[in-house]
C-alpha cells in the first residue's frame, strides 16, 4: 500500500509543476501544425505519388489515421525523448538539489519503494507524453479530415484500410511507449548519478545522441543491433502490407532490457547509497 502512497505523490510532484504541462502543449501545437498542412497540402509524398508514368493516384489521400501516421517520427523520435528526459531527470537530482530527499527517507518507508514509485512515475508520464500524440493526432485529424484509408511510400506504396491501420497504429505507438519508458529510465539513473536535473537530461539526451551517432558510423554495424536509437524507429515495420511480427522481438527485447535493466541499477544504488542533502 505505501508503494500506492508513494507512486501518487510521485506523480502529484510531476503534474504538479507547470513546466510539465508545457510539454504537452508542444506537442498539441506540433500535432496541430501537421494537421493544418495535411490539410492543406496533403501528405509528403502527394506530389511524388499523384502523377508519375506508371499511373495516376486521385482521391482521398489523408485522414485521420494519416496524421496519427505522420506525427510519430518529429514527436517520438525528436520531440517526446527531450520532454521524458527533462522530466525524468529531475526524479531524484531535484530532490537533491532541494535538499528534500533526505527529509523524504526519514520516513518510515523502504528505499526499494521510493526508488520504485519515482521510476514508474516516469515511466507513466512517459507512456502519457506517446498516448497524447497518437489519441490527440486521431481526434483532430477525424475532426478535419476524416475517415479513411491510411497510404505510405515507404519502400512501396501500401494502402491499409482503416480498421487494419488502426490496429497497426495501436501496435506502433505501444513500441514507441515502450521506448519511452527506456528513455525515462535512462534518465532517471542518470538523476541518481549528479545532483543537478539539467546534468541528468544532458546526459539522457547525449547517451542518445551517441548511440545514434555510433549507429550511422560504417565500422560499428555489429553494434547497430544493440543501440537504442536503432531500435526506437523499428515500429515502421508495422506500416508495411506484410508485417513479419517475428522480426520485432528483437527490437522489443532490446528496448525491454534498456527499460528494465537502468530501473533494477538504479534501485541497487539508491539503496545502498549515502543520502547526504
Amino acid at each position: 500500500m505505501k508503494l500506492c502512497l508513494l507512486l501518487r505523490a510521485e506523480l502529484a510532484k510531476i503534474f504538479g509543476q507547470k513546466g510539465t504541462y508545457v510539454g504537452y502543449g508542444v506537442l498539441a501545437v506540433l500535432v496541430c501544425f501537421v494537421v493544418w498542412f495535411m490539410w492543406r497540402h496533403g501528405p509528403p509524398f502527394a506530389r511524388s505519388m499523384t502523377r508519375s508514368d506508371d499511373f495516376i493516384v486521385a482521391g482521398k489521400l489523408v485522414s485521420w489515421v494519416s496524421v496519427a501516421r505522420f506525427i510519430m517520427e518529429p514527436a517520438l523520435l525528436v520531440l517526446v525523448p527531450l520532454l521524458v528526459a527533462m522530466v525524468s531527470g529531475g526524479l531524484f537530482a531535484g530532490e537533491m538539489q532541494r535538499g528534500t530527499m533526505r527529509t523524504l527517507l526519514c520516513r518510515p518507508v523502504r528505499r526499494l519503494s521510493v526508488a520504485t514509485a519515482k521510476d514508474l512515475a516516469g515511466w507513466m508520464h512517459a507512456i502519457s507524453l506517446t498516448a497524447l500524440v497518437g489519441l490527440f493526432g486521431l481526434a483532430l485529424g477525424l475532426a478535419v479530415l476524416g475517415r479513411g484509408e491510411l497510404i505510405t511510400l515507404r519502400g512501396g506504396l501500401t494502402v491499409l484500410p482503416e480498421q487494419v491501420a488502426l490496429l497497426r497504429l495501436a501496435q506502433a505507438y505501444l513500441m514507441a511507449a515502450l521506448a519511452m519508458c527506456a528513455m525515462a529510465s535512462l534518465a532517471t539513473i542518470f538523476s541518481q548519478l549528479v545532483q543537478n536535473p539539467l546534468t541528468a537530461m544532458a546526459l539522457a539526451v547525449g547517451f542518445l545522441l551517441v548511440s545514434a551517432t555510433v549507429g550511422a558510423i560504417p565500422y560499428c554495424e555489429s553494434l547497430k543491433p544493440y543501440l537504442l536509437s536503432t531500435q526506437m524507429d523499428d515500429y515502421t515495420a508495422l506500416f508495411h502490407s506484410q508485417v513479419t511480427f517475428g522480426e520485432l522481438r528483437w527490437a522489443l527485447g532490446c528496448m525491454a532490457v534498456y527499460a528494465v535493466a537502468p530501473f533494477v541499477l538504479g534501485i541497487i544504488i539508491f539503496r545502498y547509497r549515502d543520502i547526504t542533502c
